[in-house]
């Protein structure tokens, strides 16, 4: 019997001789004990189970569920009926029916449990019953009625149903998936015309985006239902990084508003974050906006020229450090000590701000930073768009002041050629015109002396203009060895 820790002697026969399954674990999910009945069901020994963490046998799709219990247990003590798919040693997968208790003297969790036999009206055959528990996906069976005949545990989980509330269930009825007339339809489309159908559509009551595929037999309908939230974000992403893109590829969009298109359709996105856009200047120690669309209006102009130092809130601290800054409550954040005021009256809780490096990592080209009206600190998929935008904007900015260094150049070539043709060739035909009139035969000619006058100042003015192209020159090329 695994035993790493003393338990509470009040359990301990219970413990040993229950045929339910049986397990402690501390507060960080960490197996520490279990009883004959629990290794037998899932075919564990000692040593799998040293150091496990339940997490680790628990199936994906139910994780949302179990950090959801795991809050309710700590503050009411106990669950009862708790149901979670556990993962045996071969892979397949058992659901259980579990009792859980905090004991507060020791601070440990006891919990025992019942293996369900499976799926109500499951198949017979082991192989599609195992499939069927272990998806990930919703799975559900249908009469013409709409009843749920048969269901397995990513459905329930993904509903958020109890067991008894689900057998038997009209489909229809359930709210939590948010159904439209149109899904509705496409469901009795499906079923009369005997006719696989896919639908996608937004479930209004999570907020998330559904893909529903239908598959008629005889009388009865299979459903396989999935959430494509993260799947359809990512194509958002996509979309918009492209559009961006080759918006900023036309000449005639300047880059604050290509950064604007951008940081929009991020907001789209992620509905709940305020974007915005500091750009560095050159001597690398002030901050100005770029963009901040929906960043109030009198809060951006109060950053505009804020310096760049070891505490300057989210922006001049991730500038200065040149690596992301993330403060989850700007109220009691230190960096954020002598600038809270700023940001108070328009109920800006949280600030993740990112620097945007150039290609050759030599200097902050910018800062991107993310507020929030709530105290919160960022997930996978906001850590994952603030990395993509970053990349975007790097793109976006060397591109745009590439642009604006190839004009510079050509306008300095131009004035180049501009010089050549005539501020080069007046001078030179002035020495030329007086190389002619200089008096050859009689040398001691007084007119000789001022056509000599002449010809030195006309070559000082030469050597000036021959001075302002070679200036114009070395532009050029130390902007082609930055280049």
């Amino acid at each position: 019997m695994l035993c790493r820790q003393p338990m509470d002697t009040r359990f301990t026969s219970l413990f040993t001789h229950s045929k339910d399954i049986f397990f402690v674990m501390d507060m960080d999910g960490v197996i520490l004990h279990t009883n004959y009945a629990f290794r037998n069901t899932f075919n564990y020994n000692d040593e799998d189970l040293a150091d496990l963490n339940i997490a680790a046998v628990c199936h994906p799709a139910d994780k949302e569920r179990q950090d959801e219990s795991q809050a309710s247990l700590l503050i009411h003590k106990k669950l009862i009926g708790y149901q979670s798919r556990i993962k045996a040693k071969d892979g397949c997968y058992f659901s259980v029916i579990w009792s859980v208790i905090l004991n507060e003297d020791d601070g440990l969790i006891y919990s025992s449990g019942n293996t369900l036999a499976g799926m109500i009206g499951q198949p017979e055959n082991d192989i599609v019953q195992h499939t069927i528990q272990s998806l990930n996906e919703g799975f559900i069976v249908l009469d013409a009625n709409w009843d749920i005949i048969s269901f397995n545990p990513a459905f329930q989980a993904m509903v958020n149903v109890s067991l008894n509330e689900l057998d038997g269930a009209n489909f229809m009825e359930i709210k939590s998936l948010g159904l439209t007339e149109k899904v509705e339809s496409e469901f009795q489309l499906s079923l009369t015309c005997k006719k696989s159908i896919q639908v996608q559509y937004l479930n209004e009551y999570s907020n998330s985006w559904l893909r529903i595929n239908i598959y008629p037999y005889h009388n009865q309908l299979a459903v396989f239902i999935r959430d494509i939230t993260e799947i359809k974000m990512q194509e958002w992403i996509l979309e918009l990084e492209k559009r961006v893109l080759e918006l900023n590829a036309m000449a005639q969009y300047t880059l604050v508003q290509s950064v604007v298109e951008l940081l929009t359709g991020i907001e789209r996105i992620f509905p709940d974050m305020i974007c915005s856009v500091l750009e560095v200047d050159d001597a690398q120690e002030r901050l100005y906006t770029l963009a901040g669309p929906r960043l109030p209006q009198d809060y951006s102009n109060q950053l505009e020229g804020l310096s760049i130092g070891p505490n300057i809130g989210s922006c001049g601290t991730s500038a200065f450090h040149r690596k992301q800054v993330i403060v989850s409550d700007i109220e009691n954040d230190p960096l954020w000590a002598d600038y809270v005021y700023l940001v108070k009256p328009y109920g800006l809780k949280a600030c993740w701000s990112s620097p945007v490096m150039s290609s050759k990592n030599s200097k902050v080209l910018a800062v991107f930073g993310i507020y929030y009206r709530t105290i919160r600190e960022p997930n996978d998929d906001e850590l994952s768009i603030i990395e993509r935008t970053v990349n975007i904007l790097r793109v976006l900015i060397e591109s745009k002041k590439t642009e604006d260094n190839i004009r510079e150049q050509n306008n300095r070539l131009q004035t180049i050629a501009n010089i050549s043709s005539h501020e080069l060739r007046k001078p030179v035909a002035t020495i030329l015109g007086l190389v002619n009139l200089f008096d050859n035969d009689d040398l001691q000619n007084p007119l000789n002396k001022e056509i000599i006058e002449h010809i030195d100042t006309t070559s000082q003015q030469l050597d000036g203009v021959i001075h302002s192209i070679v200036e114009r020159t070395a532009y050029i090329k130390a902007f082609g060895a930055d280049a």
